[in-house]
């Protein structure tokens, strides 16, 4: 089925655009903007480091500013990019807090207490191998 012209009237591409997240899969999120117009932020235009979890990086619900790459018209869907978005210009509803846990100072207190030990064992190791 091809979509009208005038679903896609309002997007051109290089446009930013913020979508909302209604679906994940581990190879894309996928969104939804205005006027019923759906898109597909693929794991490769979210950034360019490797992504082991792509729900560090969008959930169901999250709103995101994402680039126009294409419009295909023939199958009535955007492709978007997130890395593309200029930095000043980024924005994102989601947080990785939701994700990973927070580490207080506190908690890293015994690792601070015992690193002078570990840092001596270590030289003391090396001179043994050294002899």
């Amino acid at each position: 089925m091809i979509f009208s012209n005038k679903v896609f009237m309002n997007y051109q591409v290089g446009d930013l655009v913020i979508g909302k997240v209604y679906n994940v899969k581990p190879y894309a999120l996928f969104m939804s903007f205005e006027d019923g117009v759906t898109g597909l932020l693929h794991i490769s235009e979210i950034s360019d480091s490797f992504i082991r979890d792509i729900e560090k990086y969008g959930s169901v619900g999250d709103e995101i500013k994402v680039k126009i790459l294409s419009i295909d018209k023939e199958n009535g869907f955007l492709r978007v990019s997130y890395k593309q978005v200029p930095p000043e210009e980024a924005y994102s509803t989601h947080s990785n807090q939701r994700k990973l846990p927070s580490v207080t100072e506190e908690e890293f207190l015994p690792l601070k207490e015992k690193l002078d030990d570990w840092i001596n064992e270590a030289y003391q190791q090396i001179e043994k191998e050294e002899k």
